[in-house]
């Protein structure tokens, strides 16, 4: 495998393990919270009976799975972050960046693509300037 298709492979392999990795924690921070729900009805179940002390127990159980559901979302963000990084790169123009490709038909195509980009920009600055110059009927308007 050359160099750029072992990047762009190295690339999608990590975008894939991340958002497993993401997936995975996210189903997990939910058991977390549903297991804080259960403890949080303990708490509520031995508190009605005046078990004061087993109630207390259970919302620190319910609180640590909170906890717990709470960084392991906080993991999950980071993880969409580097995922949305991940697919950036896969999704960058082709070549940016690089060495001028080396074959002769990259070489070329390359080449026009830097040509079509170029001709573009030109037409956004060509357009950008007609809309700052001030219209004819502006320039005729009496000053008073």
């Amino acid at each position: 495998m050359q160099g750029a298709e072992h990047d762009t492979q190295a690339t999608r392999t990590a975008l894939v393990d991340a958002l497993a990795g993401e997936h995975r924690l996210r189903r997990e921070a939910l058991r977390e919270q549903q297991e804080a729900e259960r403890w949080t009805q303990r708490a509520a179940f031995a508190e009605e009976r005046g078990l004061t002390d087993l109630a207390t127990g259970a919302l620190a159980r319910s609180h640590s799975h909170t906890r717990l559901a709470e960084a392991l979302l906080a993991r999950a963000e980071e993880i969409r972050a580097e995922a949305h990084w991940l697919r950036e790169a896969l999704d960058a123009p082709r070549g940016a960046g690089r060495a001028p490709p080396g074959d002769r038909l990259d070489r070329q195509f390359a080449e026009l693509e830097i040509e079509v980009e170029l001709e573009r920009l030109r037409q956004e600055r060509a357009s950008s300037a007609q809309n700052l110059e001030p219209s004819t009927t502006e320039m005729e308007a009496p000053l008073d």
